[in-house]
């Protein structure tokens, strides 16, 4: 099993760290009152992952060893969903104006949302936020059919290079937290998207999940898309061609549906290649260490 001292898998390892993380910035900000919620929260996710691995011990059940290969899935989830209420708790200055400005220099004065009335139209608009919202299944995929390879120190270190990309992000929200041109420039688009069938409806489950989330920069859709085509390159040749279109895509959609400003995918794109030159090396020779002993 690719695991630690306490038979911690990699994955296991790094969402216990950024839930120990998170409550280190509720305790350090002083946030007891207004955050004492989360801060439970996380340790049940500490708690749940040491019982977790427990039971694996305890009952040798095949139920139980997919159970630990995936349900970090959900303690990720979990604790992004957690990012709404702390983000402006630990760090109430946006980041947008730098962003915006940013945005206007690299474009000569114009805001890219603004730029792209020019293409915008209810088909393209409905097919770019289908895909926008497949965000996840991306590098799901990708893990899916490692996991169908039987390859563990493959699974491991791609699925936990993929970790490490999302929680990257995450910590980035905190230092640079912003909601985005869709708020920030509403009020200078002439036109707003409209969509043909699914675009209303997704629009608003992710308004529903997410809110008014300060989670645009870094863009996580650009680092985690990025990695995950990067990741395939190395690992998974044959979805290569795939994943680079859904990534491509992606990036395209994160803009002209007006949840990014291009300077923050920018950032994402570069936190990905940087995820991937260093952190992915350094999962493997976990996973294969911790295999051999």
């Amino acid at each position: 099993m690719d695991k630690g001292r306490l038979g911690l898998n990699l994955e296991e390892q790094l969402a216990t760290g950024m839930a120990i993380l998170i409550n280190l910035l509720i305790a350090s900000f002083f946030q007891w009152g207004r955050a004492w919620d989360l801060f439970l929260i996380n340790c049940l996710i500490i708690l749940g992952v040491l019982a977790i691995n427990i039971a694996q011990r305890r009952f040798h059940h095949l139920w139980v060893h997919y159970l630990k290969d995936w349900y970090v899935v959900a303690l990720l989830l979990i604790i992004y969903l957690e990012n709404r209420r702390l983000i402006p708790l630990i760090n109430p200055h946006d980041f947008d104006l730098f962003l915006i400005e940013a945005d206007r220099f690299l474009f000569l004065g114009h805001d890219p949302t603004i730029l792209m009335e020019k293409i915008t139209c209810p088909i393209l608009t409905e097919v770019l936020q289908i895909i926008y919202a497949s965000f996840y299944f991306l590098p799901l995929s990708l893990c899916l059919i490692l996991y169908r390879k039987e390859s563990p120190v493959e699974f491991h270190s791609v699925a936990s290079t993929i970790l490490m990309g999302f929680y990257l992000s995450f910590i980035g929200y905190y230092l640079t937290p912003a909601i985005g041109p869709r708020f920030t420039l509403a009020n200078q688009q002439a036109l707003p998207l409209s969509g043909l069938f699914l675009f209303d409806k997704l629009q608003y489950i992710i308004a529903q999940i997410e809110g008014v989330m300060r989670d645009c920069c870094p863009s996580g859709h650009a680092l985690v898309s990025v990695l995950t085509m990067l990741l395939a390159w190395r690992s998974a040749r044959g979805f290569f061609p795939v994943s680079l279109v859904w990534a491509a895509l992606i990036l395209f959609s994160t803009v002209y549906l007006r949840y990014h400003y291009v300077a923050d995918l920018i950032i994402g794109i570069s936190l990905g290649f940087a995820v991937y030159r260093w952190g992915e090396p350094m999962a493997r020779a976990i996973i294969t260490r911790n295999r051999l002993t």
